[in-house]
């Protein structure tokens, strides 16, 4: 009995030393909160490279439905001041792809200014993954999003959700007609296609300052 009751106590105090671990990841930055994120949209925006090690976790951890990056995918290569950065550029993109391609995630890649189209559709592979070269919409279930890669791109879309990145000429949040704007350089934002809630997840410390070529995100 005694065995047996030392067991019971080694396994709580296991499972209570996993949990103070993932709470501390969360703290620090190096994963997302653990949320169950198969009924949720993803969306993302303007992700440095060096957020891709992050990137490939979070996806593993949440699991979405669906993912919609709004375009700047390696945005510490300025590839439009910067074409001679072609070949980085590349490479980034080889790796950025096959994070989504891993997962056969569901996703809209909407490109942006420092963006190639050439080259992501030379290396998008997945049917699961599309790639938009202007603002669009599309709609799953009840609720209709539009998806570009500035503000200015998807203001004057019916959308109830309007997904977009680029700057921070217009900031996350709800306008007088009840339409969601969202900021995929403020946050990574979770959907809940059901419910419609929106739930905002915070980037690592540090990816600011990468997306501004002035040092490491991530962990």
């Amino acid at each position: 009995m005694e065995v047996k009751n030392r067991s019971i106590f080694y396994k709580r105090a296991a499972s209570h030393l996993i949990r103070r671990i993932d709470g501390l990841s969360i703290w620090f930055g190096i994963n997302p909160p653990a949320i169950d994120a198969s009924d949720m949209l993803l969306h993302i925006s303007d992700t440095p490279g060096t957020l891709y090690p992050y990137l490939r976790r979070a996806l593993r951890r949440l699991r979405p439905a669906y993912i919609v990056h709004t375009g700047d995918f390696a945005d510490d290569i300025k590839l439009e001041r910067r074409r001679g950065l072609l070949g980085a550029y590349k490479k980034k993109i080889k790796e950025f792809v096959s994070i989504l391609e891993e997962g056969k995630y569901g996703a809209i890649l909407v490109a942006g200014n420092h963006d190639h189209a050439p080259t992501l559709l030379s290396e998008i592979s997945c049917d699961t993954v599309q790639l938009w070269t202007s603002p669009g919409r599309f709609s799953i279930g009840q609720f209709i999003f539009c998806a570009g890669h500035s503000s200015e791109s998807v203001a004057g879309s019916d959308a109830q959700y309007c997904l977009f990145g680029h700057n921070m000429d217009r900031r996350s949040g709800e306008d007088e007609h009840g339409k969601m704007f969202l900021n995929g350089l403020e946050a990574m934002y979770l959907i809940h296609l059901q419910s419609g809630e929106v739930t905002a997840i915070p980037y690592p410390p540090g990816t600011e300052k990468a997306r501004l070529q002035k040092r490491r995100a991530g962990i």
